[in-house]
C-alpha cells in the first residue's frame, strides 16, 4: 500500500510511532520533555499539532501540515530557528551562532542556508524525523544509553480534513489511556490533548476545539461539553482493550444524551491505525484514483477498498485498509 503523505499539498494526518521492542521506557518525566519538544519542532516546521496522546511505548499525533510553507523574513526564520537549535555541539551541524552568521553574509551563503532550512519545514517526513532523532539524542544521554529507540520510521492516515473525520480520530488518541487502563477518565491524563485542556484550563487554546465547533459563535466551553459527551459515546470496544465503565456513560449521557448503551459500545476503532486513509467515501475513494493515475493499475491492490470505519452511525467514515476485500471489488471501484 502507498503512503498517504501529500507532497505539497495542505492535509491532516494520524501518525503513529513506537519504541523499539515495544519496551515501557517513558516515565512522567519523559513525556514531560517529549511534548515540549513536540511543540519546538512543530513551530519550527510550521506544523499544528491538534492533539496527542503520549504513552508508555508510543505515541499518537494528530496534526495538520501546510500545503507549501509562506515567504519567511530573515528575522522571522530566526524565530523558529530558536525553537531547535541552540549553540554548537558536536556532531550537530547547525547551531544559531552558524544560522545568523550566515543570514548575515552575502546573498550566495545567506539563500543557501535560507534553502536548506526552509526544506526543513512543512513536511510530515521531516517532522517527524527531527522530532524522533532530538528526542533519541536526549533520552540516551540521559540513560546512559547507544542505539536506536524508535522501532520503525513511523505509520501515518490522511484524514480528510472535516468536522466529522477530525473529532471521530482525535476522540480515538484521546482516548487511548482508558483503553490502556492507565485511567478511567480521559480528563485525568495530562499527556494528551484533552487532558491537557482540561487540567490546565486552556480549554480555548485546545486546537481540537476550533476545528469542530458547529459555528464561529460557539463558545469554547459549549464545544468542550460536546467533545466530552462525544468522547464518552466513542468509548472503546471491550474487546479491544478496556471500556469506559458503564456508569460513567450513563453519567455522561444523562446530561443530553439519548443514545442506547448498545449503540453506545458499539464503536470498532481499530481503522484508526491500520488503515492509511479516513474520511468519506468520496474523499477515500478519490484519494485511490489519484494513487491509481499516477502509479497505475498496482495502486489498487487486493485489499483497497473503503470499509466503513466504525462509530456511530451518522459519521460515515470509511478508511481504506488492507486485505479487507477481493480483488474483483478492488477492481470494481476503478472501473
Amino acid at each position: 500500500m502507498p503512503r498517504a503523505e501529500r507532497r505539497g499539498v495542505e492535509a491532516v494526518y494520524h501518525v503513529v510511532s513506537r519504541v523499539c521492542g515495544r519496551a515501557f521506557l517513558f516515565s512522567d518525566v519523559e513525556k514531560e520533555a517529549f511534548r515540549g519538544l513536540l511543540r519546538r519542532v512543530a513551530g519550527f516546521c510550521g506544523i499544528e499539532v491538534i492533539t496527542y496522546a503520549l504513552m508508555n511505548n508510543h505515541f499518537h499525533l494528530l496534526v495538520e501540515v501546510p500545503g507549501k510553507v509562506g515567504e519567511l523574513s530573515d528575522e522571522e526564520l530566526l524565530q523558529r530557528c530558536r525553537l531547535v537549535y541552540g549553540d554548537e555541539r558536536k556532531g550537530q551541524p547547525l547551531s544559531m551562532a552558524r544560522i545568523e552568521a550566515a543570514l548575515r553574509a552575502g546573498d550566495e551563503t545567506r539563500m543557501a542556508m535560507r534553502s536548506l532550512l526552509m526544506v526543513r519545514m512543512g513536511s510530515l517526513p521531516m517532522f517527524m524525523k527531527m522530532l524522533k532523532q532530538r528526542y533519541s539524542i536526549h533520552f540516551n544521554r540521559a540513560h546512559d544509553r547507544v542505539g536506536t529507540l524508535w522501532e520503525d520510521r513511523f505509520h501515518s492516515v490522511l484524514v480528510e480534513n472535516t468536522r466529522v473525520a477530525v473529532r471521530a480520530v482525535a476522540a480515538y488518541i484521546d482516548l487511548n489511556p482508558v483503553r490502556a487502563g492507565v485511567v478511567d477518565d480521559p480528563k485525568d491524563y495530562r499527556f494528551s490533548g484533552y487532558g491537557e485542556a482540561v487540567g490546565s484550563g486552556k480549554i480555548s487554546a485546545y486546537a481540537l476545539f476550533r476545528r469542530i465547533r458547529e459555528n464561529r459563535n460557539d463558545l469554547p466551553e459549549a464545544v468542550a461539553a460536546r467533545y466530552r459527551q462525544y468522547l464518552f459515546v466513542k468509548a472503546s470496544d471491550p474487546r479491544k482493550g478496556r471500556a469506559l465503565r458503564e456508569e460513567q456513560v450513563k453519567d455522561v449521557m444523562r446530561q443530553g444524551g439519548s443514545l442506547s448503551m448498545a449503540q453506545l459500545l458499539r464503536c470498532r476503532l481499530r481503522y484508526m491505525t491500520a488503515g492509511v486513509v479516513i474520511g468519506s467515501r468520496a474523499f477515500v475513494e478519490n484519494w485511490m484514483r489519484e494513487r491509481a493515475e499516477k502509479a497505475g493499475e498496482k495502486a489498487l491492490r487486493k485489499g483497497s477498498v473503503p470499509s466503513p470505519a466504525g462509530g456511530s452511525e451518522g459519521d460515515g467514515l470509511f478508511a481504506l485498509r488492507h486485505g479487507m476485500c477481493d480483488a474483483e471489488k478492488a477492481g470494481r471501484l476503478n472501473s
